[in-house]
């Protein structure tokens, strides 16, 4: 590799879903806590619609996180952040 360019540069520019695991976490959400703020890239562009509408289909927190492959937790904690609600 030239320029200081690593393999996991390259996988994470060309790789499946091209920069879906972010090295750092921008602050512009400061009602949500480092942890939470670590997992919203997995639920895509428009977190807090997409998980509303998976709350509105009656998904469980559980489900929600077992489907997006993150911690219950986290689910919950976005759910009362943006308060949807649903069953939890």
């Amino acid at each position: 590799m030239t320029n200081s360019v690593s393999t996991q540069d390259i996988l994470r520019w060309f790789g499946p879903g091209s920069r879906t695991c972010p090295t750092d976490v921008s602050a512009k959400r400061d009602n949500l806590t480092y942890e939470l703020q670590k997992y919203l890239h997995v639920l895509g562009p428009t977190p807090k619609r997409c998980l509303e509408a998976l709350a509105d289909l009656g998904l469980s927190d559980p489900e929600i996180a077992r489907y997006f492959k993150i911690p219950d937790s986290i689910v919950t904690g976005l759910r009362k952040v943006w308060q949807i609600d649903g069953v939890s």
